[in-house]
């Protein structure tokens, strides 16, 4: 279940919560162990060792919530970047020692073998409120009455925003509900990559991203150029990503002009990106973005523009 954008609404109907800036999983616990699933199916649950814990406390269950890194005290989606993508045990094991993560739950849709999504979300919460999740990897995001207090502190702490989800809905697994709206500080939009050009002085490294979002016929329009943000790290992650995508001709159905097009190796838009912005130009394109990582944890066809 998805969160729709939209102004913060108001009154009784209403619980308010943080607006996680993480990487969202279902965390299927059963007798077997645990399995963790990002919103696209893939199974990453060897990415993060640490949280097998819950398995002491938990014997099944399936648990919809959010995995975030923390540095200096906030979550921050870089230091979660570093673990996203790791698909060697060892590798895993090591980082969770050294930037370990945290699971804010905030959603219970099985307990025991008994399927929860019907009901009210009051009931589900309470439900999830009395597992006995490991203090240490594992919290339940707390709930809050009081809307825009929640709104006001969230900005004042540099965080994402607000979810605010209404206290009867059940849960509609896929679709994105009005039952649940989502009010951020910020503007991220996760975008397809169609090419690459590369960094000055080095042509064979990656300097700044071609993006591209779908035009609603089948095909992609050119949305503008990411530079900002993207590190050496990132660059050799994206190296290996595009380069067996490589294509002949631009995959966009729009024009990209000239100065963007330059030097650029074109490639098939598969891989999906997230970037902070400022907002979108009369020519549909985005304003001073800034990348903020790559999203395996999401499918292409997820891509959308976020109002």
């Amino acid at each position: 279940m998805l969160a729709t954008p939209g102004q913060q609404p108001i009154g009784d109907d209403w619980l308010h919560e943080v607006k996680w800036d993480g990487m969202r999983v279902l965390a299927d616990v059963t007798a077997t162990g645990l399995r963790l699933l990002s919103r696209s199916g893939r199974d990453v649950t060897v990415s993060f060792p640490e949280l097998v814990a819950v398995t002491g406390g938990v014997k099944d269950a399936l648990i919809d919530g959010e995995i975030i890194a923390l540095r200096d005290g906030a979550p921050s989606f870089a230091a979660l970047a570093d673990r996203m993508h790791v698909g060697d045990a060892r590798r895993a094991e090591e980082l969770s020692q050294t930037q370990p993560v945290t699971v804010m739950a905030f959603d219970l849709l099985r307990l025991y073998g008994v399927d929860l999504t019907q009901r009210p979300l009051v009931e589900r919460r309470t439900s999830l409120d009395r597992l006995s999740l490991p203090e240490s990897t594992w919290r339940s995001s707390p709930v809050y009455d009081d809307g825009p207090a929640l709104l006001a502190a969230t900005l004042d702490q540099g965080l994402e925003g607000v979810v605010a989800k209404r206290r009867r809905s059940t849960y509609q697994p896929g679709r994105r509900s009005p039952d649940w709206i989502k009010t951020a500080h910020r503007h991220h939009q996760v975008c397809l990559v169609g090419g690459w050009r590369p960094e000055i002085g080095s042509p064979s490294e990656i300097g700044a991203l071609l993006l591209g979002m779908p035009d609603g016929a089948g095909g992609l329009s050119f949305a503008g150029r990411v530079g900002s943000g993207i590190s050496r790290a990132a660059a050799q992650d994206l190296k290996r990503l595009l380069a067996p995508l490589r294509l002949a001709r631009p995959p966009f159905s729009t024009d990209v002009p000239r100065l963007d097009a330059a030097g650029a190796t074109w490639c098939e838009p598969t891989v999906v990106i997230e970037v902070r912005h400022l907002g979108w130009t009369t020519g549909n394109r985005l304003r001073q973005p800034v990348f903020r990582g790559v999203r395996t944890d999401l499918d292409p066809a997820e891509v959308r523009r976020e109002p």
